[in-house]
């Protein structure tokens, strides 16, 4: 940033890091407006205390200043009271809530005072943070359920087909995912964009797909069903659905895996796609033994061809106004791209290469259909064996 006596007037890029920089040392045009927010002459620049009790829309909370000894003797005496009748409550939950405005992100950078909550002892970081603890992004609550991974994106660089539902990328990705995205669509990258406006990403894109606002859930339930009841099995990563996930697990008639008897592991099947009677034991939540004997159970892939087999492309084109034609070219287009069976060396190793993804945009993953998104995201990589691999999502 520029400095004129003593007053920041600008911020400018560094292209002396360039050579070591992502972004080639330029930066994102939000930092433009930090000279702005350092400024601002309603920004808040001592602590602020209540004084209005009542709560609700219409009500004036009465914010007043106070001084730092005010703020730190009041913090400091609740804290002691709290410390003093306990720090959790009746039902186990702590008393002291803290909150960053962030979900809970931020304490990577805010110096010792994480030390001190992790000094205090029972914390709730929940209140206030959106979904879990995160900025209210399915993907991420799901990421780390499924991958223990915080961020879900394709590898860009190696991708060659991107399916990018409402990911404003071009306008929101910062300086190294407008040049990475740039750079790909340079080298061949195919870009879908689907979503109900044409925003710079679609229109930077090799084709924007209108569609119904949040009802990608179906769209991408579409595609699944065309891809497991309209393409030869050849077409998709059977190695991948054998080897790395739980397709040939025997699931039994309750829903839980069937295991053996002595060892209660789980019984996997021969081939992919399978039923049999078996004695086996299926055990559910806490332990509790739900069948045992002889017991039928199918494959979860088997479960998976059957649970999709009513989400068509007619079924989805009633909910999202996407033509079926279309949802029918886009899951064959994703399938041409997916180079199943083919490696790539990357640093002397061999490694598959999938360079197929899908992305999901912030309000695609908020609120309902987040989940039923992510999910469909996830399986539509895991069909093709894209998932953490060259070319896939990462």
């Amino acid at each position: 940033g520029k400095v004129v006596d003593g007053v920041a007037t600008e911020v400018e890029p560094n292209f002396a890091a360039s050579e070591i920089h992502p972004g080639g040392g330029r930066v994102c045009v939000k930092a433009y407006g930090l000279v702005q927010k350092l400024y601002n002459p309603h920004r808040v620049r001592t602590p602020m205390k209540r004084t209005n009790p009542k709560k609700g829309r219409g009500e004036d909370p009465g914010f007043v200043p106070i001084s730092w000894d005010e703020a730190f003797d009041t913090i400091a005496r609740k804290l002691l009271e709290i410390r003093a009748n306990g720090l959790l409550d009746e039902s186990g939950y702590p008393r002291v809530a803290a909150s960053f405005g962030g979900g809970g992100t931020p304490q990577s950078y805010m110096g010792t005072f994480p030390a001190f909550l992790g000094a205090w002892g029972a914390v709730d970081m929940g209140f206030g943070s959106g979904q879990g603890v995160k900025c209210t992004h399915s993907e991420h609550l799901y990421g780390e359920f499924w991958h223990r991974a915080f961020t879900v994106s394709p590898d860009t660089p190696m991708c060659d087909y991107v399916i990018s539902c409402g990911a404003n990328t071009e306008a929101s990705g910062g300086v190294v995912g407008v040049w990475r995205h740039a750079d790909a669509r340079i080298r061949g990258m195919k870009r879908v964009q689907v979503e109900p406006h044409l925003s710079i990403t679609g229109a930077c894109s090799a084709e924007w797909v209108p569609i119904k606002p949040k009802t990608d859930a179906a769209f991408l339930y579409a595609l699944i069903h065309a891809m497991l009841h309209e393409h030869p099995r050849e077409r998709l990563d059977l190695h991948f659905l054998q080897q790395h996930t739980s397709s040939p697990y025997l699931v039994g008639p309750n829903g839980f895996y069937l295991r053996d008897p002595l060892t209660r592991q789980p019984l996997i099947a021969a081939a992919l796609e399978q039923r049999v009677t078996i004695e086996a034991v299926e055990i559910g939540a806490d332990d509790e033994v739900l069948a045992q004997g002889m017991l039928e159970g199918e494959t979860a892939f088997t479960k998976l061809v059957h649970h999709m087999k009513p989400y068509s492309p007619e079924w989805a084109s009633g909910i999202c106004d996407v033509p079926a034609t279309t949802m029918r070219r886009i899951a064959r287009e994703y399938l041409e791209h997916a180079h199943i069976g083919e490696t790539v060396e990357i640093d002397g190793k061999t490694l598959p290469f999938r360079p197929v993804a899908v992305a999901l945009g912030k309000t695609v993953n908020n609120g309902w259909g987040g989940y039923e998104c992510c999910w469909a995201r996830t399986m539509l990589a895991a069909l093709v064996g894209a998932l953490d691999v060259p070319g896939g999502t990462l």
